[in-house]
């Protein structure tokens, strides 16, 4: 149980010594498994919002956005509820949760905690329920069931496969899920992902649709559906014997967030899939969200069909992992690209019309109507602004313009420094560029074996070049080739440089990056080259104002930083 210090405790020393007794108080209670509402804590002091900056909404069209607010974590950490243009109108000060959060009908928030918990807090920031997952560590979603009880996504300790739990508010496990033990033919022989089998990121309770209506048992609200990653699987649980009775997987690679529409939509009974498509790093580059008709489905395709009834892609919008839908009353989707560093909202003709780019990554935003919990309805709205956003301006992406592939850098030892460097002496991606995108640059030689080489076959020194070439110049007969940077080196001189070069010209276009060495021998084993590329570190202007990590760690107990670095290892947020 943690109490407030007492307000007359003045000094810093007097302010430690408490806080280490608190401390102590709350490890005694790690064994209890749930703190109902009668035993809550007292709300804890509040700490300054960051701050929230309005600058970070790029579009917003208010006649075609779906009115509302829109709910996240700021700093990854804090619930904040958005208006359309960027305005934090409410704050739960003092929460600390993790990667989902979720706004009830009192104003209370349900989400994860940040260590081994699930945890609810009131409209003033007050915890008032949790729930501790000993043994495991709650992960990806948390959901309040119509009947009032708590489901859970939970990864036992040295466990292979989630488990799903259902817990009342005395903290009681009612009904227990054990992936592993129910998916039976949905396991492949072979997993990909061994010893992370499912990787369940979202469970949803059906709602009310017109299939079950119609006596389709599979259907019935309030079975689960749930999509596994890790399977690059969506499927249903009947609640009431726990089995499988419906599952898509046809083209589907790392999604998330399946939903079904419910009876109120004009799509009832549609299923709507946020998929990542990973894999397309190597093609398009393009997540995608579907909308599937689940009775048109062939369980055994492994390509999709006549079940997809609409599908949005566009270039620059790709999150290879993360990422969220929501459908909005007025058609309109709201989309969370969590790697590309946005929520946006679209039409269903795919035209944005809201935009929010904070300078860290958005998690699993969500829009609430105006008047979702009482506090909201009595709330003074702020009058809504249109930003439009500048002519040759869009938002890209990062995943979209990363020079990267799987084994194409080596670590290897130039001037007995160890770099990371390309394996191939010309290597080329096609990618899309960012608006005002720019390079960094880094290569050199190894001085002895370029000294070594010129002095046995007196040759020319080597060069090292950057050039572009538009993709829809690629089809004619002599495509275009621009050299965007050239630079030779010579014994004597620096044997490493670092060089940033402008791309702007190139801005929102695709094209064909290529890097690569003349004037050196091309067949010698890497150890032995005489030059190196290190990889081209692309971005935007952007970028530079959104900085790498997670959030702030320095209120976090021991506990809470374990189990961050396990949640995030384990779930491959980080490398």
């Amino acid at each position: 149980m943690r109490s407030t210090p007492p307000v007359f405790v003045r000094s810093w020393l007097r302010r430690t010594l408490v806080r280490a007794f608190v401390g102590a108080l709350g490890a005694l209670a790690v064994g209890l498994a749930c703190r109902g509402r009668g035993d809550a804590p007292a709300p804890q002091p509040a700490k300054p919002l960051s701050r929230v900056d309005p600058t970070w909404v790029t579009v917003f069209d208010p006649a075609r956005a779906a009115s509302g607010y829109t709910l996240t974590l700021h700093e990854m950490r804090t619930p904040v509820l958005l208006d359309g243009n960027g305005r934090a109108v409410h704050a739960w000060r003092g929460a600390k949760m993790k990667s989902r959060v979720r706004l009830l009908p009192d104003g209370s928030v349900l989400g994860l905690g940040t260590g081994r918990q699930v945890v609810e807090y009131d409209w003033s920031g007050r915890k008032t329920w949790e729930f501790r997952t000993v043994g495991a560590f709650p992960h990806h979603d948390v959901i309040r069931l119509k009947n009032g009880e708590t489901l859970v996504v939970t990864l036992p300790e040295k466990a292979k496969a989630d488990v799903l739990l259902a817990v009342n508010r005395a903290g009681q496990v009612v009904w227990r899920w054990n992936a592993r033990q129910r998916l039976g033919r949905l396991l492949p022989k072979h997993p990909a992902h061994p010893n992370d089998l499912t990787h369940i990121n979202s469970v949803e309770e059906l709602p009310e649709n017109p299939w079950f209506a119609a006596g389709d048992e599979r259907f019935r609200p309030g079975n689960l559906l749930v999509s596994a990653r890790n399977l690059d699987t969506i499927f249903i649980i009947a609640r009431a014997s726990g089995e499988i009775v419906w599952s898509y997987r046809a083209g589907l690679d790392r999604q998330h967030e399946a939903r079904m529409y419910g009876a109120d939509s004009p799509r009832a009974g549609i299923i709507a899939i946020f998929n990542n498509r990973l894999r397309s790093f190597s093609s398009d580059r393009q997540s995608e969200v579907i909308e599937i008709d689940p009775r048109r489905v062939d369980p055994e395709a492994t390509e999709a069909g006549r079940e997809v009834l609409w599908r949005y892609r566009a270039p620059g919008f790709y999150t290879p992992t993360g990422g969220t839908q929501q459908a909005l009353p007025n058609g309109n989707l709201l989309l969370t690209s969590t790697r590309g560093g946005r929520v946006f909202e679209i039409t269903r003709a795919g035209e944005i019309v809201w935009e929010w780019t904070p300078p860290y990554e958005p998690v699993r935003a969500l829009r609430v109507a105006l008047d979702a919990c009482p506090q909201l309805a009595h709330l003074a709205k702020a009058p809504a602004t249109a930003v439009v956003r500048p002519s040759g301006e869009a938002t890209v992406d990062r995943d979209s313009y990363r020079f990267a592939k799987r084994g194409s850098r080596k670590n290897v030892k130039v001037d007995g420094q160890t770099r990371t460097v390309l394996a191939q002496e010309l290597d080329c991606r096609e990618l899309l560029l960012p608006a005002g995108a720019q390079a960094r640059l880094g290569f050199g030689v190894d001085a002895a074996r370029l000294a070594s080489h010129l002095d046995t076959f007196g040759a020319e020194p080597p060069m090292f070049t950057l050039d572009v070439t538009p993709l829809a110049n690629l089809g004619t007969a002599s495509p275009p080739r621009t050299v965007a940077h050239h630079e030779t080196i010579r014994p004597h001189e620096a044997p490493w440089r670092e060089r940033k070069v402008s791309l702007a010209r190139w801005g929102l276009q695709l094209v064909r990056l290529c890097v690569r060495i003349d004037g050196v021998p091309l067949d010698l084993p890497l150890a032995k080259r005489i030059a190196y590329w290190e990889q081209p570190d692309l971005f935007s202007a952007r970028d530079l104002l959104r900085p790498n990590g997670a959030a702030k760690e320095d209120d976090l107990s021991g506990e809470e930083l374990e189990v961050q670095r396990k949640h995030l290892e384990a779930l491959v947020y980080v490398n």
